[in-house]
């Protein structure tokens, strides 16, 4: 097996084809909320969440006045969009009910919660919020076990009852409390000390490969340019979005929650995960140092989890 991609990989934007921009527009903007960023003439337009430069692109340059796609043929099965919390996907549920769009499904994966439809041109779209992933359900020996279960749409829609635009600021959870920000003074503090760690470790290891390392800034430029301790940048990448996130005076709940999500995700040690799961199993195997400091930040994790 070739080896993994980059975790830090995502999937940035769809294009699709459609028959009638304005219809489509009416669908995307008008019913789910997107914001149009730019429009090219009568044939095209780009659109966001956030102000990103464009999540969905549409245009008829090649399909103005076209049919739906067939059936029986290859291609697109369906665009998934993510939401980022149950709330915000209810939101996205209360929508479709005001706007008499049907549904085609709604399942609970257990990994995820999710309402399927067609959008005006026919194409698949798959609505969703994923669970935290300390949530996921495994099978006894760690496995991802995903289900298919029926979602309660009527519960799910009893979570925006409250209008749309306070329904955004409470999943923007307003601004970063003292608590928040001095739990994420902890958790920088024992990634530091993780990542203290897992470099003596990888220190260890290089020396033992390649010779001794003379000197400290010697280190630090291995560290900055030798692929041998790459895997590290993804720790060292948080503490520096965790000073930024408690330092400015706009930070705000969510982003706290999004840095200790990114945490979570980061931190599981597999034998057949990506790079770093892989590297950092492996240390905790071999260096009994780094299983106290991996406990200090799961502790906090776990705090910060309410569990």
């Amino acid at each position: 097996m070739a080896d993994p991609i980059d975790p830090r990989v995502d999937i940035g934007h769809v294009h699709l084809k459609v028959a009638d921009l304005e219809r489509a527009l009416a669908f995307y903007a008008g019913v789910l909320g997107f914001q149009v960023m730019e429009r090219v003439g009568q044939t095209a337009a780009f659109l966001s969440a956030g102000g990103y430069h464009h999540h969905l692109g549409l245009n008829t340059w090649e399909s103005k006045g076209g049919p739906p796609p067939p059936v029986n043929a290859t291609g697109l099965y369906h665009v998934a969009i993510r939401y980022p919390d149950r709330r915000a996907l209810a939101d996205a549920l209360r929508r479709l009910v005001e706007a008499h769009v049907p549904l085609e499904g709604a399942a609970d994966h257990g990994v995820s919660e999710a309402l399927y439809l067609k959008d005006p041109d026919g194409n698949g779209l798959e609505l969703y919020r994923d669970r935290p992933r300390a949530e996921w359900p495994r099978t006894a020996d760690g496995a991802l076990h995903m289900t298919t279960e029926r979602l309660d749409l009527d519960a799910l829609l009893a979570e925006a009852s409250q209008p749309a635009g306070e329904a955004v600021k409470a999943a923007n959870g307003g601004p970063l409390t003292s608590e928040s920000r001095q739990r994420l003074r902890e958790l920088r503090t024992g990634l530091l000390q993780l990542h203290k760690t897992l470099l003596d470790d990888a220190r260890k290891g290089y020396e033992l490969d390649r010779g001794s390392i003379g000197s400290r800034a010697a280190l630090l430029q291995l560290v900055i340019h030798d692929s041998w301790f790459a895997w590290l940048h993804q720790l060292s990448e948080l503490v520096v979005r965790i000073d930024e996130a408690t330092a400015v005076d706009g930070a705000t709940e969510s982003d706290a929650r999004a840095l200790v999500d990114q945490v979570d995700r980061l931190l599981l040690p597999s034998e057949t995960g990506d790079v770093f799961a892989r590297r950092y199993f492996d240390a905790l195997q071999r260096q009994p140092a780094v299983v106290p400091a991996h406990a200090d930040v799961k502790r906090v994790l776990k705090s910060a989890n309410g569990r």
